[in-house]
């Protein structure tokens, strides 16, 4: 399985849990886990399952309120906070996915030099002096 997929099923599981708690009225807990799932988007490692932890708090206390939609809610945000408690650590950050550091490249290198207002073929240094000088 992909790092990133558990990012996204964590997400997913927190827009259904939103979605359910607004069907129940719980407007307040259906908009924190929409914020919750930015959250989860942008942290990483240890607060991500810190914010796991306590979204298994959440889910906990939101089914309390006995609509069955609100039940369903809360198993959502319980299982997107254990999915972050158990695999937190080893999910992608924002913007991290795939990233390479650069390899140096000559010719790409001659280009910016040109936009810079240099002569990348010329011996002179930048400043317009020449080395021996």
């Amino acid at each position: 399985m992909k790092a990133s997929s558990p990012l996204w099923i964590a997400a997913l599981l927190l827009v259904g849990a939103a979605g359910a708690f607004w069907g129940a009225g719980s407007v307040p807990v259906a908009l924190l886990c929409l914020a919750a799932v930015a959250a989860v988007v942008a942290l990483s490692g240890v607060t991500r399952r810190i914010l796991g932890a306590l979204l298994v708090v959440v889910g906990i206390a939101g089914a309390f309120s006995g609509h069955w939609l609100a039940i369903a809610g809360g198993v959502l945000v319980v299982a997107s906070g254990a999915l972050q408690v158990a695999l937190g650590a080893r999910m992608p950050k924002i913007g991290m996915g795939g990233q390479k550091p650069r390899a140096h490249d000559p010719e790409t290198d001659m280009w910016r030099a040109l936009e810079r207002g240099d002569d990348p073929t010329d011996d002179k240094t930048p400043g317009g002096t020449t080395s021996n000088e």
